[in-house]
Formats: C-alpha cells, sequence, structure tokens
C-alpha cells in the first residue's frame, strides 16, 4: 500500500508538472489533486523534491532493469535515451526551476549509478584502480547530462546521433583529426 501511495502522489505531481512550473506547485495543491490528506502525504514524502527524488530512483531502477536485459551496450544507451525523452517535458520543467542545481545533481547520480551498473555488467575486465574508475565515471557522467540536456532542449533533436556521440565518448571510440601543418 504505501508503494502504491507514493506511486499516486508521484504520478500526481508529473500530471501538475504538465500545466505548472515546479516552483509553483504546492503540498496543498499535490494533496488536494490525489485526494489525500497532508498527514497522508508527510507520512510517505518530507517535501515536493522527495517526491522528485524518488520518482527518479524508481525511473532509474527501471531503466537499469531494461538496460542489463539489453543484448548490446549501445542498445542499453539507446534505451536509455529514448526514456529520458519519453520524460522531456518533465525533465524541462524540473530544470526551469530554482532547484536546478539540486535536479542537475540528481541526474548526474542517476546517470553514474546507471553507467556504473552497465560498465559493472558490460566491461568486468576493465583495468582501472578503484580512483580512476570513479574518474572516469564522474567525467562521463556529467558528459552524458550534459549532452541530455543540451539536446532536450532541441525543438528536433536527432536521438540516432545522440546515441552514436554518447556510445563512441563512453567506449572511447571518438576520432581524433590533427591535420598536417601546412606546407611552406
Amino acid at each position: 500500500m504505501s508503494v502504491d501511495m507514493k506511486s499516486k502522489i508521484s504520478q500526481s505531481l508529473t500530471n501538475l508538472l504538465q500545466h505548472k512550473e515546479l516552483d509553483k506547485i504546492t503540498v496543498k495543491e499535490l494533496v488536494a489533486d490525489c485526494a489525500i490528506s497532508r498527514q497522508t502525504f508527510y507520512y510517505h514524502f518530507r517535501d515536493i523534491m522527495d517526491v522528485v527524488e524518488w520518482q527518479n530512483q524508481q525511473i532509474l531502477n527501471q531503466s537499469i532493469a531494461r538496460s542489463l536485459a539489453a543484448p548490446s551496450f549501445y542498445q542499453a544507451l539507446e534505451g536509455m535515451v529514448r526514456e529520458a525523452f519519453q520524460y522531456r517535458q518533465m525533465i524541462q520543467q524540473l530544470m526551469a526551476s530554482q532547484r536546478r542545481g539540486e535536479i542537475e545533481q540528481l541526474f548526474f547520480q542517476a546517470v553514474h549509478t546507471y553507467l556504473k551498473k552497465m560498465f559493472q555488467q558490460r566491461a568486468p575486465s576493465l583495468a582501472l584502480t578503484p580512483a580512476d574508475a570513479d574518474t572516469v565515471l564522474c567525467f562521463s557522467s556529467w558528459g552524458v547530462v550534459g549532452m541530455m540536456l543540451t539536446d532536450l532542449n532541441q525543438k528536433q533533436p536527432d536521438l540516432d546521433a545522440l546515441t552514436q556521440r554518447m556510445y563512441r565518448l563512453l567506449t572511447g571510440r571518438l576520432a581524433v583529426h590533427i591535420p598536417d601543418p601546412p606546407q611552406p
């Protein structure tokens, strides 16, 4: 019952975000939309950001489960990109809030957790020290978050191109072109 109530509150927040900015949504409005008491809300969540964090964790868990079942890392990454774009409007609303810094940290943590699980499953033999592995994960996570947020704001993003760019970045398959020096 507890998870169902959390899901109900979460879904209500998602619905409200379709019409209203996060900063303008109140607990009072949320409980009215759910037809629950404030006491019920506070039994399950501390505040609205707690709902956002719980939503993020639920989406992350589902995304990881689907990605681990994907036949390849590329297909896992492609699924993650497409899933993120299903939540495009909600992400844009969250990013437009005064809590943008907190939201970016949530996205970073989600992508970091996602990539860590993917690398553990898909590349268990990587010979990196724990410190270097964490450095690569942090750098890659912020890179993926930045790429996703940039493309989420484009009118017609090319999800295939985004997936390909991320795949090349994450697998070290970037091609560097160094032009020949000019001839005298």
